[in-house]
């Protein structure tokens, strides 16, 4: 019987939590700068109301799956909402009920802690995802998402 456990990330697993970082930026052949995901693990697991946080999966005691939170404050509610920024499982962990687990951790934390909602995206290609969360009954918005950066934040900017 396999088994599959999820925490919320502290200090200790910051060496783990970096490793799976740059495994995710690997995945989606994102830049992974020198120490990138060392910083990335260490602000994902400080202590504190509201900060950023990670969760880390384990099955049979090995680290296979992440997701980070980010809390925002919802202004149509006057309540505190949680991004989920990254949903990751290592590819040799996938069909095991990893993300399954991870997206149950973050709704219980959700429910616990008083946040009004779970948001998060997902791109249109990463079919995979989508076949999670539409298995799951995580139901899907009509919304469009918009984003500047780079070059197009500049110029918007007028700098």
């Amino acid at each position: 019987m396999s088994t599959i456990t999820v925490r919320r990330a502290v200090p200790v697993d910051r060496a783990a939590l970096a490793r799976l970082l740059s495994d995710m930026q690997a995945h989606y052949r994102s830049p992974d700068p020198p120490g990138g995901a060392d910083e990335m693990a260490r602000l994902l697991t400080r202590q504190g109301a509201h900060l950023p946080f990670a969760l880390l999966a384990a099955h049979q005691g090995e680290p296979v799956g992440l997701a980070t939170l980010n809390p925002v404050l919802y202004g149509g509610a006057y309540q505190w909402a949680l991004f989920l920024k990254d949903l990751y499982v290592a590819e040799k962990s996938r069909g095991l009920g990893v993300g399954r687990a991870l997206l149950v951790t973050m709704a219980r934390i959700a429910v616990d802690e008083n946040y009004c909602r779970i948001d998060w995206t997902t791109d249109a290609a990463n079919t995979g995802a989508q076949r999670l969360y539409d298995g799951l009954g995580v139901p899907r918005q009509a919304k469009h998402f918009y984003r500047l950066v780079g070059e197009t934040l500049k110029k918007f900017a007028g700098r």
